[in-house]
């Protein structure tokens, strides 16, 4: 497939996809497991915001989805200002929760469209055959780690931006077989051909309820709950 140095190929209309060809090492054994390491340093730390279109450079709509975009209808904002609401929403949600239907610009952090069959793999892997996979092996690590039996129930939705490779933040549900409600994780993933490497797996945080005081109509005594805004 190539020389014999290590590398990650990104190609033309298929630059999400990776393709790794290396020593043994990365390669798939007899029984066809994923080489699985557990990573620290870099991939541990959040990218950075980049606005790499603005409406005007999008003249032919190509480069995003149409069905996530801000409406036509909707009041427009600048550039600048959608790059600071984007920054504030990965910063908040540690990339996983994203509002795409707010921003007309194109960004390094995407959403992965699950039906498109052949987003980051060749066939016969399909995008959402990958993503289930890769959210499989991060909950087979979060159970050895934590003791627990939690099965694999289905992808919600996942983010990615390019990196050495792509860096997924994956929403998946599990469940554990005596409960009968599932539960969300949320794991980030950095993949690489043969290579999966889990940064995080973890169960997806609930939303903090904050106590504020009440108005003066209010009982005095009685505080007043909210709900921090979550981002889908």
């Amino acid at each position: 497939m190539g020389d014999d140095s290590d590398r990650c190929d990104s190609m033309g209309d298929d630059g999400d996809r990776c393709d790794s060809v290396g020593d043994d090492s990365d390669k798939s054994d007899s029984m066809g497991e994923d080489y699985v390491y557990d990573s620290e340093d870099w991939r541990t730390t959040l990218e950075a915001v980049d606005l790499e279109y603005t409406e005007e450079d999008n003249l032919d709509g190509t480069r995003y989805y149409p069905s996530i975009r801000r409406r036509a209808d909707e009041e427009k904002i600048s550039p600048e200002d959608e790059y600071l609401h984007m920054k504030k929403q990965v910063a908040e949600s540690k990339g996983f929760d994203i509002d795409f239907t707010k921003f007309r610009c194109v960004f390094n952090y995407k959403l992965a469209d699950l039906d498109l069959e052949n987003q980051f793999v060749y066939e016969p892997e399909t995008t959402r055959g990958l993503l289930d996979r890769l959210s499989r092996n991060s909950l087979k690590r979060f159970n050895k780690t934590n003791s627990t039996n939690y099965e694999f129930v289905k992808v919600i939705k996942a983010n990615y931006h390019l990196t050495a490779g792509i860096m997924f933040f994956i929403t998946f549900e599990g469940k554990l077989l005596n409960e009968d409600d599932s539960k969300l994780f949320q794991a980030k993933i950095r993949y690489c051909g043969r290579t999966i490497d889990i940064v995080s797996c973890e169960l997806k945080p609930e939303k903090k309820v904050h106590s504020i005081e009440a108005p003066d109509k209010e009982h005095p005594k009685k505080p007043r709950l909210t709900l921090e805004p979550s981002y889908v």
